[in-house]
């Protein structure tokens, strides 16, 4: 901080990103204290560029891997819905040894890029809006019993 005159000195204003002159003295509070803890209840609750990053990466993998360990299964359901009238695969195990058998293990996960770039953003939202309306509601319930409490 530089000091401008007595008693005056200059800050930087986090929110506008400027300069505002502060007193030295014990600030007054501009808004009445209920505001304040208004606004601070506000902002302990919206989230930060991190906790959203964090959401959104979390919902990503895990969707991404959940349909990456299901991918053999997707595959073969396909398979035998379009095998026609001859019957290559008459069930489970014996589909998923057939297609290890002939094409090995990446010919059991083809399509599964395809399928992942599809789920992957899916997930994400998915599981950041979870989060979201579960913060949310759990401030809303908390303010709530406050509130029955107080009365």
């Amino acid at each position: 901080m530089s000091t401008l005159s007595p008693g005056l000195s200059t800050a930087p204003d986090t929110a506008a990103g400027c300069l505002t002159q502060t007193s030295d003295r014990t600030a007054r509070p501009s808004m009445p204290p209920s505001n304040q803890r208004e606004i601070a209840k506000r902002k302990s609750t919206a989230p930060t560029w991190s906790q959203i990053c964090k959401s959104l990466v979390a919902g990503g993998v895990a969707g991404g891997l959940s349909r990456t360990a299901v991918a053999p299964l997707e595959r073969l359901k396909i398979l035998m819905q379009v095998q026609g009238n001859e019957k290559i695969y008459r069930g489970v195990w014996q589909g998923l040894l057939h297609m290890a058998k002939t094409e090995g293990v990446k010919g059991m996960m083809k399509g599964n890029w395809t399928n992942c770039v599809r789920i992957v953003p899916n997930s994400a939202i998915k599981f950041f809006t979870y989060e979201q309306l579960s913060r949310y509601a759990c401030s809303a319930a908390t303010t709530l019993v406050a509130a029955a409490t107080a009365v």
